[in-house]
């Protein structure tokens, strides 16, 4: 039967934790640590669903250190990666950064280059977030980490993603007070964005973007008047101050990572069970 805590959870979470507890009642850790691995995490996030916080870190530490055991670097980069953020959630902001330096450490062992790329946008993610939080040099560690996801995603193929971490990475370096940096970094989100076919309010996010911190940027400068002449913003080109774009794409659906929540929670930016798979 699972465990009691002082916090009463619905009944299907409550069905949920017997089930787990029952499977790893069945489970050899010393065999299957992979498997047992798996089950710790399921029932880490059913507690972290119920808003049990410190339950839930308790149990993805553990689940961290059965699937260190285990040859799955991916799968032992999805718990720490939701360790990392459940420990930030819960206001443990050393420990949580200390996590994000171990998985650094994991990374490069993750075969799958577009893997490897999601665990490090999911890291940057995390960053910014231990950054709104107060924790020094969280910001640009969340820089340097979209850096290294822009070195593994092709912007040619993949222009969505790719330019949700240019957005991302803006946002790291606008929070700084880096001005030209965010504004380079939106302005090359647009430019990906306006790729992507169809509908898609993320253009109109990345425009609100770029187009607050050009007027920052501008009084920064001492642009305080707008020219007459039209004006190139990344090929579209505007006849007048709050015109339409000649010609200019439609916009699409830019998105981050195709199966991921993109905002710093547990789940993998690219996808993937929350446990994973012993491979």
């Amino acid at each position: 039967m699972p465990e009691e805590t002082s916090q009463p959870r619905p009944a299907r979470l409550d069905q949920a934790l017997a089930c787990f507890y029952e499977a790893r009642g069945l489970t050899d850790p010393e065999e299957s640590p992979g498997v047992y691995g798996i089950i710790l995490h399921d029932i880490a996030d059913t507690y972290r669903d119920a808003d049990d916080l410190k339950e839930a870190v308790e149990y993805f530490r553990q689940a961290v250190s059965y699937k260190q055991q285990a040859d799955n670097p991916s799968d032992l980069a999805t718990t720490m990666t939701a360790l990392a953020n459940t420990l930030a959630a819960l206001g443990e902001r050393s420990e949580a950064r200390d996590v994000l330096e171990r998985l650094a450490g994991e990374v490069p062992k993750i075969p799958d280059t577009e893997r490897r790329a999601a665990v490090l946008h999911n890291m940057a993610l995390t960053y910014e977030e231990l950054g709104r939080a107060g924790v020094e040099g969280a910001y640009a560690d969340g820089v340097a980490t979209c850096q290294a996801v822009l070195a593994l995603v092709d912007g040619e193929s993949d222009p969505g993603w790719y330019a949700s971490v240019l957005k991302d990475m803006g946002d790291a370096y606008d929070a700084q007070d880096m001005v030209a940096q965010a504004h380079a970094a939106y302005e090359e989100a647009v430019r990906y964005t306006r790729r992507i076919e169809g509908t898609s309010t993320s253009l109109i996010t990345v425009l609100i973007a770029l187009g607050r911190t050009s007027r920052r940027l501008g009084k920064l400068e001492g642009e305080t008047t707008v020219r007459a002449d039209a004006a190139t913003v990344n090929g579209a080109v505007f006849d007048e101050p709050g015109g339409q774009p000649r010609d200019a794409p439609s916009g699409g659906r830019a998105g981050a990572a195709p199966d991921g929540a993109g905002d710093g929670s547990a789940d993998d930016v690219r996808g993937g069970a929350a446990g994973g798979e012993e491979s």
